[in-house]
């Protein structure tokens, strides 16, 4: 009996589902393109599995162990390197690829939450279905790891969702050698993020397909779990997570203390006030209010959390197919701001998909995976097959690169960031330049000849030296 028990609930058969059915809701315009994409992403539309406890799933989410002890981790490899910009910032990158792998491989890039790291469960679990299952490279960015060099002012990465420079910086670096297929999943607020580039960036983002997997998109007053928290559960969950962020405040204290205006602020005055600020603070906003908006330039929180809402501009910006998986149940993303029709209909490239089970980022069973990471990989093969995808040359990807940070710059709200000093070196050629808008092609001219100057090292190239041809 005990037999039998487990093996209906971890190796139970799949069974297709539809469009209408309770499990999960799909929602995407009714292209042919699309109609194709949707009939061949078989993982994606399989009964979605994991608990149905969703406080129990999203704390399996952060606490079990890691997958890489399995049988899968001895079938990849993985490596740690540090890439170091133009503009003097070090970004933390993570390797997981097959032992044995081709020279054009797809790649997919993680982000992972805003408290996370390379070595959390799901990171770790997507990285696996991505190198070990499919035989891909996924490459970790991890943005939570900032250092600044050179004692230059640089507030990259940390905690910020509209900090697209170093995402920017890992793409234009991987497409100086790659010219296959280049995908990124973001969980949580790395999903948040990398839907933050895909819009600021539009058409030459440089990505062929993207998906979040449990990401708020809509940070407005609307969303009650971020600014109005409220029950014993909500306070539990701003209180964990703030405090993995002071955490990281220490962990990063004397890279923050480099900024003129974060110096000043709450967390960092050897006074009454300061030590309050530790005590008191419980919730994300206040992480927010004392560090991220002093580093972007912003006057007040509501400014911030506005300019981070991107549901609405995705139906204008968004150039490539997209995938958004949320769960109905997720504590942190209230049904109120769940993309949906609407959202899917106003652009083709728009795939919606949200699902009864799965809490935040809860979708896994043991023996199972991660069902969420397993159907977007699914759709991004079906994306690789049924759209259509004209091969860049070199001195094409090099031009989007540099239109990507003319975008990322021209969208800012704050202009405190030097986005041209956060393009691969070699990526900036000046043929290219005579393709920008002409009012801005003297501003990026010396963007350029500043990031020339200063080249970063040869060393961090050795995870694609063999992709080369």
């Amino acid at each position: 009996f005990f037999s039998v028990a487990v093996y209906s609930i971890v190796f139970r058969p799949r069974r297709p589902i539809t469009k209408n059915r309770d499990d999960i809701e799909v929602y995407t315009k009714g292209t042919e393109r699309n109609k194709r994409i949707i009939s061949s992403a078989t993982d994606l539309f399989c009964e979605p599995w994991g608990f149905s406890n969703p406080h129990f799933a999203s704390f399996l989410a952060q606490v079990r162990f890691s997958p890489f002890r399995g049988q899968w981790g001895q079938k990849v490899t993985r490596k740690v390197e540090h890439l170091t910009t133009p503009a003097g910032c070090d970004i933390e990158v993570e390797f997981v690829e097959p032992k044995e792998s081709g020279h054009d491989i797809p790649i997919v890039i993680i982000l992972h939450g805003i408290n996370g790291g390379s070595r959390e469960p799901y990171v770790e679990q997507a990285a696996l279905h991505i190198a070990a299952e499919k035989g891909w490279r996924a490459v970790i960015l991890n943005y939570a790891n900032m250092k600044i060099l050179h004692e230059q002012v640089c507030s990259l990465g940390g905690t910020s969702l509209l900090d697209g420079g170093d995402l920017n910086y890992l793409i234009s670096y991987i497409r100086k050698s790659h010219g296959g297929f280049l995908g990124a999943v973001g969980f949580s607020m790395g999903g948040a993020k990398l839907v933050q580039y895909l819009i600021r960036t539009r058409e030459h983002c440089n990505l062929d397909a993207a998906c979040t997997i449990s990401s708020p998109l809509d940070f407005t007053e609307r969303n009650d779990t971020v600014h109005k928290p409220e029950g014993l559960v909500s306070r539990a969950y701003h209180f964990m997570i703030t405090a993995s962020l002071k955490l990281w405040i220490v962990k990063n204290y004397n890279e923050l203390r480099k900024h003129p205006k974060v110096s000043a602020s709450k967390p960092f005055r050897r006074t009454s006030s300061g030590l309050l600020w530790w005590i008191q603070s419980n919730k994300v906003t206040d992480i927010d209010d004392a560090i991220t908006i002093h580093t972007k330039g912003y006057a007040n929180l509501n400014q911030y959390y506005n300019d981070a809402t991107c549901l609405d501009r995705l139906r204008d910006h968004l150039h490539i197919p997209f995938l958004c998986v949320t769960a109905k149940n997720d504590p942190f993303v209230p049904r109120e701001i769940l993309p949906g029709h609407g959202e899917a209909e106003a652009n083709e490239n728009m795939f919606v998909v949200n699902t009864r089970i799965g809490s935040h980022i809860g979708y896994w069973l043991p023996g199972r995976g991660c069902w969420a990471t397993k159907g977007c990989l699914s759709f991004f093969h079906s994306v690789m097959k049924h759209s259509r995808r004209n091969p860049k040359s070199k001195q094409l990807r090099r031009a989007d690169s540099l239109r990507a940070a003319h975008y990322l710059q021209r969208t800012s709200s704050s202009k405190l960031t030097n986005y041209f000093k956060l393009v691969a070196h070699d990526s900036c050629c000046f043929g290219d330049l005579a393709q920008v808008d002409a009012l801005d092609s003297k501003r990026l001219v010396i963007a350029s000849c500043a990031s020339v100057r200063n080249l970063p090292s040869r060393g961090s190239m050795s995870s694609f030296a063999g992709m080369r041809t």
